[in-house]
């Protein structure tokens, strides 16, 4: 493999190198590379060359076709020559047969024997050959290494079939070939090899780029493979031209890097180096840009016998043959190249070809004729089959598929204006079903702002718009504007306007209160009236029956049992969808975790056939947070985060994998990790109280365990404020507990026992069993600041057991704790025991091993007699060196800079480190801090 980076590498042929030298090192013994063009065969046979285990051996080498001296043998020429001198101090031993070379090597006249007399031209050729053969084997156990030997002259390609078939006694042959072509080298004996090296996998690649750089990212090893097809020359160039340390390789540059001129080179000779119709099929693939067979690519070259040509091209490596009568470039970075070699004007025509191929065949692709025919200059064909691709995109449910199409053509300042309005309105429709980019929506506020439209179809765009900007992007109040002035366009169509009310419907939506919702809510039933689009009944429904249950009614349910089984329509059976998909989210939080994930199974089973990446990405978002709450912790992190690779970055869907992503890293006590995400949450959560209240608690918990109470107790306002001006309590169930911990911390009392009540009364009546354990444990920390310990443990016991009832297992363990305490100050060492051992076992299945550690010490106050782990002498304790160097640790110290403090080298601080992360059953030092060391004597 070529050298990429900063040092030289060879990695992923070394099975083929060893095979190599093995065979090269137990001479007499033939060896054949064959492999495409490309695939790193020079690369393998010029380490085959400078391998150690040959330092001892003569390496005669050379490549055909690329030789100084064209003449008759010209690679041998070429290869004796690069050794003259160790030819020289072996000459006097050479039979006067040698002499012959004179003529193909005049630079050894002076040391040769005469040149034969009398001879005639064919004695002179057979002495040549024995005379080339004699200087190979007389200097030593030797290696003839050639390369492309299919390139090689006649001579040449003799002589070597002739060493294959009498081998000599001390030489050893290795060559290289292309696979396909009529020069294959001859049948070998049983001393031979034969290696076919094979374009990279993508594993090999990975292997490459991360022996080349430490570490490649995942995506730019999977990218660079897929561009280049593994071919190591093209690879070695592409990744190259992107940047030479780990941090530049990313695959939004790799994707942006243009062919780089190394490539380009390399192409443009081998297009040059075959025949016209070879090129013609090699310029049809590059247009077509998806397999062909050989028709395709006859009509798309204009060319009527194409056999001959098709195989040329395949064997210059510039065509892949698939199987089955399909070709394809030999790479997409080949197609690229060879793309833009084109002529403007025969690229044009290729396109026309292509497209009027294509769109007669059995089953025509459409988006692809659209593409050949923009491509073509066609605007009237791409139009028109743009619109066919469009209706079949949203047939088949592919409606991200359908925006996309729509976007692009809309973006084309060719678009006719006969087109402009109707395509602004289909992707209008599309998009609120669709996962809505930044781009896409800047695109129709332009398009709304500076296009002519009718009064309908403006009126209809603002009220998608106003849905997506709602549901999607978090702007409730820019959305409810486009709704309200696209209502002033819509005239009759009282459907369009009613969807777009009913969109502002649910609670969650927005900063004003919960009885605002339920007033638009009520407007959208009004204007629905006399209405019989089953899909707007339906959607009503839904977010009459979702807005219920967001503020935990407990008459909900029995309507619940009314929704249609097996909608009859596609969109009814969307609308049902979302509804359980709502339904999921609202019980969720509060506090009905199986219920939620049932409703997600049926919203799933509803989806099933019909793509829906808006809808997908709700109940994605929704199983994340369930996940979260009822403790499946272990690939948590891994679904938030690939998450967040599927929807924008920017957009309101990717707060509740951030928000997972926060309560996870603040329960592996990663605080600024969790602020992060909490604080990315919140920015993106406009659109939704509940995750706004959720990222509040996030961040007063993170500020509370740093001790900065202050800081706390703001965002805890804060928060506390925006369910207050909801008016939905329920919302609050996660930032109580932080909140009034914070209050009593600053010796606020009297406030947070108002708080409380506030609250109670906020959730009384309401079916929501999170917000009543959430109360309970409020409860138990205020009794216990009255000093009425035993009492207080009694109130954080049973809401440990609200929460593990629900299941929310970290809350669960926290309360479980606390209770201890409480039970430990009362004197009351049973209950202390099994409350702390309660805690610190739920705390370790999470895996929040801090939390775990901090309930084993406790435990072992309170049960001196309990079992205690850690290594002989010193037991449980850390040795004095050990915890002198875990404090250093905790201070984010790096080995080399504890050595030099503690005059330790490197290693021996990482074997303390850890025995002291053992002994204290802590993952990592990444959660080694300072508080968990300074209980320690």
């Amino acid at each position: 493999m070529p050298t990429i980076g900063t040092a030289p590498v060879f990695v992923a042929r070394d099975a083929e190198l060893a095979e190599l030298v093995r065979v090269a090192s137990r001479p007499p013994s033939v060896a054949v590379v064959e492999g495409e063009p490309g695939v790193g065969r020079s690369r393998l046979l010029e380490e085959l060359a400078a391998h150690p285990v040959l330092a001892s051996r003569v390496v005669w080498s050379a490549r055909c076709g690329s030789f100084s001296r064209p003449c008759r043998l010209a690679p041998l020429v070429d290869a004796l020559l690069e050794k003259s001198a160790v030819a020289a101090a072996h000459a006097a031993g050479f039979s006067p047969v040698t002499g012959v070379l004179r003529r193909l090597v005049p630079e050894w006249s002076p040391w040769l024997p005469p040149f034969p007399e009398n001879a005639d031209a064919e004695t002179v050729r057979q002495q040549e050959f024995r005379a080339v053969r004699e200087v190979l084997t007389g200097c030593g156990p030797a290696v003839l290494v050639l390369d492309d030997v299919h390139c090689a002259d006649g001579d040449t390609w003799e002589f070597l079939r002739g060493l294959a078939a009498s081998p000599a006694a001390a030489l050893s042959v290795v060559v290289s070939a292309g696979t396909c072509g009529p020069r294959r080298f001859p049948p070998l004996r049983e001393t031979a090899a034969h290696l076919s090296l094979a374009a990279f996998t993508a594993v090999q690649v990975r292997t490459l780029l991360d022996a080349s750089f430490g570490r490649c990212a995942p995506d730019f090893a999977e990218a660079a493979h897929r561009r280049t097809s593994g071919i190591a020359v093209d690879l070695t160039a592409l990744v190259q031209s992107v940047g030479d340390t780990a941090e530049a390789l990313s695959a939004d540059r790799l994707a942006s890097a243009t062919v780089p001129p190394i490539v380009r080179s390399r192409v443009s000779g081998l297009m040059a180096a075959i025949g016209p119709a070879a090129r013609d099929v090699v310029r049809a693939a590059a247009v077509l840009g998806s397999p062909a067979g050989e028709p395709d690519l006859g009509a798309v070259a204009a060319c009527a016998e194409i056999e001959g040509a098709v195989t040329e091209a395949v064997e210059t490596g510039l065509l892949r043959d698939l199987g089955r009568g399909r070709y394809v470039s030999g790479s997409p970075l080949i197609a690229e190249a060879v793309y833009a070699l084109l002529a403007g004007p025969q690229r044009c025509a290729m396109h026309g070809r292509a497209a009027a191929r294509l769109a007669a065949s059995a089953d025509p692709f459409a988006s692809l004729i659209a593409r050949h025919a923009r491509l073509a200059g066609d605007i009237a064909a791409w139009t028109q089959w743009t619109g066919v691709a469009v209706d079949n995109a949203i047939e088949d449910g592919r409606t991200e598929e359908a925006s996309h199409l729509l976007e692009a053509a809309l973006r084309d300042a060719d678009l006719p204006r006969t087109a402009r309005e109707s395509f602004a309105v289909r992707l209008g429709r599309e998009l609120p079903r669709s996962i809505a980019h930044a781009g896409t929506v800047r695109l129709l506020r332009e398009i709304l702002r500076e296009w002519p439209l009718s009064k309908a179809a403006r009126g209809e765009i603002r009220v998608h718009l106003g849905q997506v900007l709602i549901n999607q992007v978090g702007k409730v109040e820019a959305g409810r504007l486009e709704i309200e002035l696209g209502a002033a366009d819509l005239g009759r169509r009282q459907a369009l306007l009613a969807r777009g009310l009913v969109t502002l419907a649910l609670p969650h939506i927005g900063t004003v209160p919960v009885e605002e919702n339920f007033r638009w809510l009520d407007e959208a039933e009004q204007v629905s009236k006399g209405e019989h689009d089953a899909g707007l009944l339906a959607a009503i429904t839904a977010n009459r029956l979702s807005a219920r249950m967001q503020i935990a009614d407990p008459e909900a349910w029995h309507e619940i049992a009314d929704l249609p089984r097996a909608p009859e329509s596609a969109e009814v059976c969307r609308q049902v969808a979302r509804t359980y998909i709502n339904l999921a989210d609202a019980v969720a939080w509060n506090g009905h975790y199986p219920v939620a994930r049932a409703y997600l199974a049926t919203a799933r089973r509803l989806i099933r056939d019909d793509h829906q990446p808006y809808l997908d990405a709700l109940a994605d978002g929704t199983e994340l947070r369930l996940d979260l709450a009822m403790g499946e912790w272990a690939s948590v992190a891994e679904k938030a985060r690939a998450m967040l690779t599927r929807v924008d970055k920017d957009g309101s869907l990717a707060a509740e994998p951030l928000l997972v992503l926060g309560w996870y890293e603040y329960g592996q006590h990663r605080p600024t990790a969790a602020l992060r995400s909490f604080d990315a949450a919140f920015a993106l959560s406009a659109g939704s109280v509940p995750v706004q209240a959720s990222a509040y608690a996030g961040r007063v918990a993170v500020h509370q365990a740093g001790k900065d109470l202050q800081a706390a107790r703001r965002l805890a306002e804060f928060g506390l404020e925006t369910v207050r001006r909801k008016n939905n309590w329920v919302w609050a169930a996660e930032l109580m507990p932080f909140a009034v911990r914070t209050m009593l911390g600053l010796g606020q009392h009297v406030e947070a026992r108002e708080l409380l009540a506030e609250y109670r009364q906020g959730i009384d009546g309401k079916d929501a069993p999170v917000a009543n354990a959430s109360a309970l444990l409020c409860r138990g920390m205020l009794t216990q600041a009255r000093g009425e310990t035993l009492a207080a443990g009694e109130l954080l016991l049973g809401a440990a057991q609200a929460y593990s009832a629900l299941p929310l297992p970290y809350f669960a363990a926290y309360a479980d704790e606390l209770a201890a305490g409480c039970f430990s100050e009362a004197g009351v060492r049973e209950r202390a025991v099994a409350s702390f051992t309660t805690a610190e076992t739920t705390y370790a299945s999470l895996g929040a091993a801090v939390d775990a550690l901090r309930c084993r010490r406790s435990l072992r106050r309170c049960d001196p007699e309990m079992p205690r782990r850690g290594r002989k002498g010193y037991g449980e304790a850390l040795s004095p060196r050990e915890l002198e160097v875990a404090r250093l640790a905790a201070q984010n110290l790096t080995n080399r800079e504890i050595g030099e403090r503690l005059f330790l080298s490197p290693r021996t601080v990482e074997i303390h480190v850890g025995r002291a992360l053992r002994k204290l059953g802590l993952p990592s030092r990444t959660v080694l801090t300072a508080d968990l060391l300074s209980d320690i004597p």
